[in-house]
């Protein structure tokens, strides 16, 4: 009955079973005699929970996480059913209780695995070529989507990555230097300097486009695949800036 094994946050709130059981006897009682467990992975968004064989509880790590869960399953249902692949269907959303003060969601469960992180230097599969074309097929998709007048006004869709990407030139450069300090990251930061330069000698990079839909955080958390294919995209929809 401990807490959450793993912690992202310095603000992280306190979640175990013991909270989780008691939220979800209390708000959805129809759930109370399914079992519920800890995942053994868990989102550094969300703290996740498998209840019974066909659900999954999610609930906000940190202090006003509500705001992504109200997102969530306000627009999901309008942008789920014009992607090549699942996203997650939220059954029903849960109150603040127990000291808890956020609210959070019920899902369906999805089957599928997180992808691997994949060594460059070994051997090329065909797995790694199926997962990225059905990454940029539907990211290509979401793009195609148009963006109502109501999801311009939605606050809760503006955010930081959506802006053009000469915004971004100080900040990202400060963070690659600030990596430096970190003995144990394996990463190549002269690389990752080089490639930012050449972004930033892109044409359009200052531009304003067209609103689109975007996924704001395409990690291998936020991804499922099933038989080397991509099965679902979770999480991070949000939507362009314009002037």
């Amino acid at each position: 009955m401990g807490h959450v094994a793993q912690t992202f946050h310095d603000d992280e709130l306190r979640i175990d079973v013991r909270l989780v059981r008691a939220l979800v006897d209390r708000c959805l009682p129809e759930y109370a005699s399914l079992p519920l467990s800890p995942l053994d992975f868990s989102g550094s968004s969300n703290a996740l929970f498998r209840l019974g064989d066909e659900f999954l509880v999610r609930l906000p790590r940190q202090p006003l996480g509500s705001t992504t869960i109200e997102k969530e399953a306000r627009w999901l249902p309008q942008i789920g059913p014009l992607l090549p692949v699942s996203v997650p269907e939220i059954l029903a959303i849960g109150e603040r209780g127990f000291g808890y003060p956020e609210r959070w969601s019920v899902v369906r469960w999805i089957d599928g695995n997180v992808p691997t992180v994949v060594d460059p230097s070994s051997e090329v599969v065909s797995e790694r070529g199926n997962l990225a074309v059905d990454l940029a097929a539907t990211v290509t998709a979401l793009h195609a989507i148009v963006v109502p007048p109501s999801a311009l006004a939605d606050p809760s869709l503006r955010w930081y990555r959506g802006a053009p990407l000469a915004a971004q030139d100080m900040h990202t450069r400060r963070a690659i230097e600030a990596c430096r300090d970190i003995s144990e990251l394996d990463l190549d930061l002269d690389a990752a300097l080089q490639v930012w330069k050449l972004a930033m000698a892109l044409p359009g990079i200052e531009q304003v486009a067209t609103p689109r839909w975007y996924h704001g955080d395409l990690l291998a958390e936020n991804l499922l695949v099933r038989d080397g294919r991509l099965t679902a995209v979770l999480g991070g929809f949000n939507r362009s800036w314009r002037h």
